[in-house]
């Protein structure tokens, strides 16, 4: 038999979603306890909704469809797919797929309704969550809260989710012992560019002066240019 293993990248699993090694023990057992070899173990890490590729899952399928292999194991319905009563279908009665967190066996005719029910739940729950997660995001822009990565010489405040100037240091510099802060390093790149300065001299001007970036790498003139993407002001509160 073989093992369809999954586990979601998104975040909002958390830690309660069963680990692919978790799933991989249980399959094994159940494996053994059923007088089954596993041939294949198929991990995925990766969604399980509408538009994302899943080449282990159609691999998985092809195979216990095609009668390479004679039995399929899942950990649970929800594990295998969010696409509701389409992707179950095909398997009841002609393939052997093992929900074992269900209990439930697609050539077991009893277990058919069950199987398409509980189907037509994941996928109602992951269109749920997907609609309460956009909700909650587009509301979050219309408040002005910034959701993603802070650009250089700004940070997100913990309270309000606004942008606002990074103003703690990130280095000394050894030429009179000044503490830089990313907020600085923007307002001179602003400063320096309006002037007439181009990115590769003040590269090699930060560099010269012993300036290095927040990863400790040497500034290139692209760098300095995607700085200068970042507003050389306090973004204006709502």
């Amino acid at each position: 038999m073989d093992l369809l293993l999954r586990k979601s990248k998104v975040v909002r699993e958390g830690e309660r979603a069963l680990s692919i090694r978790d799933q991989e023990d249980r399959g094994r057992r159940w494996a053994d306890e059923n007088g089954y070899c596993v041939r294949k173990v198929w991990r995925e890490n990766l969604s399980a909704w509408s538009d994302i590729r899943r080449p282990k899952y159609d691999a998985a399928m092809a195979a216990v469809l095609a009668g390479e292999v004679p039995c399929l194991w899942v950990f649970a319905l929800d594990r295998f797919s969010r696409k509701g009563a389409e992707a179950v279908v095909p398997i009841l009665g002609r393939a052997r797929v093992i929900f074992d967190y269900e209990r439930l066996d697609s050539m077991d005719e009893r277990d058919r309704r069950w199987i398409i029910d509980r189907a037509e739940n994941a996928r109602e729950y992951s269109q749920r969550l997907s609609y309460n997660v956009k909700s909650t995001k587009a509301t979050q822009r219309r408040e002005g809260k910034w959701l993603g990565r802070a650009p250089f010489g700004l940070v997100v405040d913990p309270t309000t989710r606004k942008l606002r100037p990074n103003t703690t240091p990130y280095m000394c510099l050894v030429k009179g012992q000044k503490e830089v802060t990313p907020w600085e390093v923007i307002v001179r790149v602003f400063t320096e560019i309006a002037e007439g300065v181009s990115s590769h001299a003040l590269s090699r001007k930060f560099n010269a002066e012993g300036l290095r970036t927040p990863l400790g790498a040497v500034w290139r003139a692209d760098s300095v240019g995607s700085s200068s993407r970042v507003p050389p002001r306090a973004p204006p509160t709502p």
